[in-house]
């Protein structure tokens, strides 16, 4: 079956690890189509180069508003790709509503309009409103491709009740997303050690911490809070607080942190490259995720959560989103927007005695492996050929 699959953030090693497994698998006989460098949350994505032997043919396509969220588009090597893969089915990893979207869905009806559309999406809230973008632009978009495709995966549980919201009446699966989950599992035990050593973490402390953007819907405020709370009530413990990410509320939260009188415990590290995420997880005990709602934004994966559950970590998160469904029964999920509640869980969380964290190790890893690229692959690998049985349109 000869598979066509496209996503922009494929220009990055990391996420490509979905094409390097699903083109892994029997049966499947995989292109890829990406672009040739991105910009994620502010941040050069440039394209990585592809490993020796990778399983799929690649083909790499300028790309025109890079960063610029779901108005990005090709502006090379889209028709190339269609005509040298002759594919049997597209596989679309671009939101329903995107301009990637709307480009090679249009291409696909001129050139190869017989052929069956699997799409991902990681929409929690709607297809009909859009706060930081033209919301009639964008609902118009997936209002003209919705109709065309034939199989949505989902992220999420919540992004099923979307989709048939806006009429879409095929079949849909929630897949949750792929993380490497491997590259957690075993620490680096000395580079961790001097990780420690070089943020003044002795063995000794007990590291509560979160990783990622630092931004208001985030909620890390509500971290900052719950973590001078808990320094209150369990002085005696010798707490620390790791926080590893950049944005706009940098500077907020850490005069936060100075009005609560906890900056001599927190450890602020502003970018991290995305090899060197794993020894910082295991220099975490704790891994909170306190995101809160903010308009038509909801958490909806927390990759992070999956990251620190390989690493055999505890994980709190909040109520936001999907967050609980990812957390499952491995971790502990506290209200939304709640600083007391997490306060709480974290008192809970120090109480486990070792059995009882050795017990909950166990659960996190089994969840995280759920969340591999693997199980990920194999999933998308059944849902294409079952499209391509179903869907796609016979010659005679």
């Amino acid at each position: 079956m000869r598979t066509l699959i496209v996503n922009s953030m494929f220009a990055n090693a990391g996420y490509r690890r979905c094409a390097d497994e699903l083109g892994a698998l029997p049966g499947i006989d995989l292109s890829m189509l990406t672009v040739d460098a991105w910009i994620m949350n502010g941040r050069p994505m440039p394209f990585e180069p592809i490993q020796v032997g990778a399983p799929y043919a690649t083909f790499i396509g300028n790309a025109c508003w890079r960063g610029k969220e779901n108005r990005g588009f090709y502006c090379s090597n889209l028709i190339n790709a269609f005509r040298v893969t002759r594919p049997d089915i597209l596989f679309l990893m671009e939101e329903p509503f995107s301009v990637f979207a709307a480009e090679i869905l249009l291409l696909k009806k001129l050139i190869a309009s017989r052929i069956p559309v699997v799409f991902f999406t990681w929409n929690n809230l709607s297809l009909t409103e859009f706060d930081y973008r033209p919301s009639i632009f964008y609902r118009n978009v997936a209002r003209w491709a919705l109709p065309q495709m034939h199989y949505a995966l989902t992220a999420n549980t919540d992004g099923h009740q979307v989709l048939r919201n806006v009429g879409f009446d095929r079949p849909i699966k929630t897949i949750g997303y792929g993380v490497d989950s491997e590259a957690y599992i075993h620490p680096k035990v000395e580079e961790v050690r001097s990780l420690k050593q070089s943020l003044n973490i002795d063995d000794g402390d007990i590291v509560i911490g979160y990783v990622g953007r630092l931004l208001e819907m985030k909620g890390i405020d509500l971290l900052i809070r719950a973590f001078a709370e808990l320094r209150k009530k369990r002085s005696n413990l010798p707490l620390k607080l790791l926080l590893v990410g950049s944005g706009e509320e940098h500077g907020r939260l850490l005069r936060l942190a100075e009005e609560e009188g906890i900056t001599p415990l927190l450890r602020h590290v502003p970018s991290v490259a995305h090899n060197e995420v794993p020894n910082y997880m295991h220099a975490i005990d704790i891994l909170v995720l306190p995101s809160r709602r903010r308009a038509m934004w909801a958490e909806q994966f927390g990759r992070v959560l999956v990251e620190a559950m390989a690493a055999g970590k505890i994980v709190i998160g909040s109520s936001s989103g999907a967050i609980p469904e990812v957390i499952g029964d491995a971790g502990f999920v506290f209200s939304e927007n709640d600083y007391q509640a997490l306060t709480a869980s974290l008192e809970h969380a120090l109480q486990f005695n070792e059995e009882q964290r050795n017990s909950l190790r166990v659960a996190a890893q089994d969840r995280a492996n759920f969340f591999s690229w693997k199980r990920f692959a194999e999933d998308a690998a059944n849902v294409l050929e079952y499209t391509y049985t179903h869907y796609s349109v016979k010659t005679s």
